[in-house]
């Protein structure tokens, strides 16, 4: 089969780049889509869409394994899926739409929530003057729709009500889409991963110093991140984070693979932070959780991959005619 794998090329580190991918870390991946036997061509996709569309044209891949993250905009995650949506062109992960969804932290919680999962309260605000109703400290300030923890460092939980506005105001001047103010979940941060034809991945937890696993560590200091997998859970409290993960996917309609990420709080209670429908699959130290959770059932990266190739629906390129995109 010929696979097109689309990406943003990480050219720097800045942090509009974060969410990219470097053209090594696709190879990577490319080489084992070809030890299974597929052709599997890489395909920056930054820039122009008519040269996208071209280059598509060129490749004729049977499936898109879709890595891209969008360059701008509050649903930038989905543009490109949507795209190959129009195109009838079968991709990997989740539908267009799953992803808009999920972009936004604030709309992804009150779905989950509609699903018997506790998320935290919150409220989205677009100015510092916006009322927060009964919302006391400690509290968390983070942007309403960015991904990778971006914005999200130790200063973001505010434990005092007199640095609320300032950090607030702090957060609109660089993110101005919205700033999520929440309460902030005390506990341990862990991580479910689900692959179709695989099922549940064995909880991942994160340990670190300091209270929230923030931009920095996961970025610039990801090995002064203990990562381990499977987390150490009671019975209860694993079945508790399972029931609520199950729940989580289902109710945002992830299709193929993805993460839940979770607090668990001191007394064993499972809270939904966030949905990463299209979590890293680079093999890189750090932003491997999910081959590292398979491999604890007993899987190897291939098989992670093979899995999620085979959960992508069947259609057929040569329906598509591109000449008129």
């Amino acid at each position: 089969m010929k696979i097109t794998l689309t990406y943003n090329e990480k050219r720097s580190d800045a942090e509009r780049e974060a969410e990219f991918d470097s053209r090594d870390a696709i190879a990577a991946i490319a080489r084992l889509l070809a030890s299974l036997g597929h052709v599997a061509v890489p395909l920056d996709v930054t820039g122009s869409i008519p040269r996208l569309a071209t280059a598509l044209r060129r490749i004729k891949p049977d499936v898109v394994f879709n890595f891209a993250e969008g360059e701008r905009g509050a649903f930038r995650e989905a543009f490109y899926p949507a795209l190959f949506e129009q195109l009838a062109l079968p991709h990997t992960g989740s539908a267009a739409s799953a992803l808009a969804v999920c972009m936004d932290k604030a709309l992804a919680k009150r779905v989950v929530a509609s699903a018997r999962v506790r998320v935290p309260r919150g409220r989205v605000v677009r100015s510092p003057a916006d009322p927060l109703g009964d919302l006391e400290p400690p509290l968390i300030v983070k942007p309403n729709l960015e991904g990778s923890s971006k914005g999200v460092t130790p200063a973001s939980v505010i434990s005092e009500p007199g640095k609320l506005h300032a950090a607030v105001a702090a957060a609109l001047a660089r993110y101005p889409g919205g700033v999520l103010v929440e309460e902030w979940i005390p506990g341990r941060e862990v991580a479910v991963g689900w692959v179709r034809g695989i099922g549940l991945l064995p909880p991942i937890e994160y340990r670190f110093e300091g209270q929230i696993y923030d931009f920095a560590l996961k970025h610039t200091h990801p090995e002064r991140v203990d990562v381990r997998v499977p987390a150490e859970l009671s019975d209860p409290v694993a079945a508790r984070l399972q029931r609520a993960a199950s729940r989580a996917f289902e109710a945002l309609g992830i299709e193929g693979y993805g993460r839940a990420d979770f607090r668990i709080t001191p007394e064993g209670e499972v809270v939904f932070l966030e949905m990463n429908p299209l979590p890293s699959l680079t093999l890189a130290a750090g932003h491997d959780e999910l081959y590292v959770a398979a491999a604890a059932i007993g899987r190897s990266p291939t098989e992670l991959l093979a899995a999620i190739l085979d959960a992508v629906p069947a259609a057929r390129f040569d329906q598509i005619d591109l000449v008129a995109v």
